[in-house]
């Protein structure tokens, strides 16, 4: 009998707890002014049908099937897990704090009601009313509050994670920080609900109705926002996974706001952008194959290796588009002057009224585009390939075509005014005008005579080395040979000096000196002067040396014996 024991316990405390006689709730009494059953376990205990204002400040009824009215009564810090609370009427109570995970509450009444760090997780609050109550910080993890009314509620921090909150009514209220990943949110009511530094990731939010909704800071990364009516998604961040369609001639930049962003690690990006602002956004390596950017504005943006499909009028002015993916794609009156294009493949594009002025399309390939009445004035198209393509009424003015492939491209109406169509392959084009182009001599023709001037050049050079090697040569030969015939002058020059000083010896010996031997040695002595004074070279300087050894002979000869006599050497 222990059960039956600890039921009748229970009763005797809930009897004692309301022996006094319950007078009829007053309209304006206090939570916890009512029955007193703080901290009890009533979860074997038949409640009353009027808890009023009751005080069940902690108390336990996990489990328990409630049928009273606990109006304005004080549940803070209650454990409700797994209660069913079908119909409640809990308008102005206190659940603060309290578990009621796993809770059953639909059609109930919580309007007003006080639910700030309650925890709410797995409950159903399908249907109920929860106008103007507070469940600020409070977690509800995979509730399900579809239809539920949440007029002018507070729901900050709230962590609505992969819950359900569809065809929900969440007009004026507050979800600043709510925490809504993966929740099923779609056919809401949002009208000037604040979502201030939400993050609504993942979120299902179609078909919403969000006029006047505010986004500031708010996480949308592959949100499903299609169909969406007024959304402004202003301030936010992230790109949803998809948008509402934008409306039919949308201004440039009216869309989407991603200027400046790096998307590069964007996973999946909305079928439609049409009029977005993508000014200096990264992109590179990006798939955007399956993407409409129609009249979108993407300035100055990274989009190297790019890939694309659509863009109508958008403004691609200066953009970075080196090896970019145009492949069929449409560019019909969009503007890309200026833009970098070097590698870039229209094979096959759309390219009817584009621009593209100034643009670098070096080795661009444009196989079977069609570009009629676009505009590639002062164009870099140097070995560009635009074979089998359709450009009437093309404007191709100053271009540079060098080394163009041209091949059976259709050029009627077609501008080269200025144009250089230097090596370009123009020979098959068809209806093609090049009056007023130019086209200087052919390259290859330009790298061998540059081949012959060089070798030219390299000869002279190498002669012209020779020579100089030779002169510096020669100087440095004749500067020896001088060296070597001043030192043999001055020996000339000492053996001159010496014969005459052998002249004056004899001239002090007086009379012994013969006559005829003095004036030879004499005479041989002025010759050698002079012949000394002429000297140039050594030969010169030898002949000089023979007269001062005939003179010096002279002196030397014994007495009394003439020249004739003397003995031939």
């Amino acid at each position: 009998m222990p059960v039956l024991s600890r039921v009748l316990a229970s009763a005797a405390i809930l009897a004692a707890t309301l022996s006094a006689p319950l007078a009829p709730a007053e309209a304006a009494c206090a939570p916890g002014s009512g029955p007193k059953l703080a901290g009890k376990d009533l979860t074997r205990v038949a409640l009353p049908a009027d808890l009023t204002c009751a005080d069940l400040h902690g108390a336990k009824l996990d489990g328990v099937r409630v049928r009273s009215t606990l109006t304005r009564a004080d549940l803070r810090g209650a454990s409700l897990k797994g209660a069913e609370l079908y119909d409640a009427k809990l308008a102005g109570a206190d659940l603060r704090e309290a578990d009621l995970t796993e809770a059953s509450f639909p059609n109930a009444d919580l309007r007003g009601a006080d639910l700030r760090e309650a925890i709410l997780d797995d409950a159903t609050l399908q249907h109920s009313h929860l106008e103007g109550a507070d469940l600020s910080g409070a977690t509800m993890v995979r509730a399900e509050a579809y239809y539920a009314q949440f007029d002018d509620a507070k729901l900050v921090g709230v962590d609505l994670r992969e819950a359900d909150a569809y065809y929900a009514d969440l007009r004026r209220a507050d979800l600043t920080r709510v925490k809504a990943g993966k929740a099923r949110l779609y056919n809401s009511i949002m009208i000037k609900t604040v979502l201030t530094d939400a993050d609504l990731a993942g979120a299902e939010l179609y078909s919403t109705a969000a006029d006047g909704a505010t986004f500031q800071g708010a996480d949308v990364t592959e949100a499903d926002l299609r169909d969406a009516m007024g959304l402004d998604l202003s301030g936010s961040t992230g790109v949803p996974k998809e948008l509402p369609a934008p409306a039919p001639g949308c201004e440039p930049g009216s869309g989407q706001k991603y200027a400046g962003r790096d998307l590069t690690e964007v996973r999946e990006f909305p079928d439609d952008l049409s009029c977005a602002d993508l000014t200096g956004a990264k992109l590179d390596g990006v798939d955007l194959s399956s993407v409409r950017l129609d009249r979108a504005i993407l300035r100055g943006a990274s989009l190297t290796g790019t890939r694309f499909r659509s863009l109508k009028g958008a403004d691609l002015r200066g953009a970075r588009l080196v090896g970019a993916e145009f492949g069929s794609a449409d560019l019909s009156g969009a503007d890309l002057g200026s833009a970098h294009l070097s590698r870039a493949n229209f094979g096959s594009a759309e390219l009817r009224g584009a621009r593209f002025v100034g643009a670098d399309l070096r080795d661009a390939r444009f196989g079977s585009a069609k570009g009629d009445r676009a505009d590639f004035t002062k164009a870099r198209m140097d070995h560009a390939d635009l074979s089998s393509g359709q450009f009437f009424d093309a404007v191709f003015r100053d271009a540079a075509l060098i080394g163009a492939d041209l091949t059976f491209t259709r050029l009627k109406g077609a501008t080269f005014k200025g144009a250089d169509v230097t090596d370009a392959a123009t020979d098959r084009a068809r209806d093609a005008d090049l009056s007023g182009s130019t086209s200087r001599m052919a390259v290859g023709w330009i790298v061998v005579l540059w081949l012959a001037g060089l070798v030219a050049a390299f000869v002279a050079v190498r002669v012209a080395l020779r020579i100089l090697r030779g002169r510096r040569a020669a100087r440095r030969s004749a500067a020896e040979s001088q060296v070597r015939f001043e030192a043999s002058r001055l020996r000339a020059e000492e053996e001159v000096t010496s014969l005459g000083e052998e002249i004056d010896l004899l001239d002090q010996e007086g009379a012994e000196a013969e006559a005829d031997a003095w004036h030879e040695a004499l005479d041989a002595y002025d010759a050698a002067k002079v012949a000394l004074a002429a000297a140039k070279d050594d030969k010169d300087l030898k002949a000089v040396r023979a007269i001062v050894h005939r003179g010096r002979d002279a002196l030397t000869r014994p007495r009394g014996q003439t020249a004739r006599e003397r003995p031939k050497p």
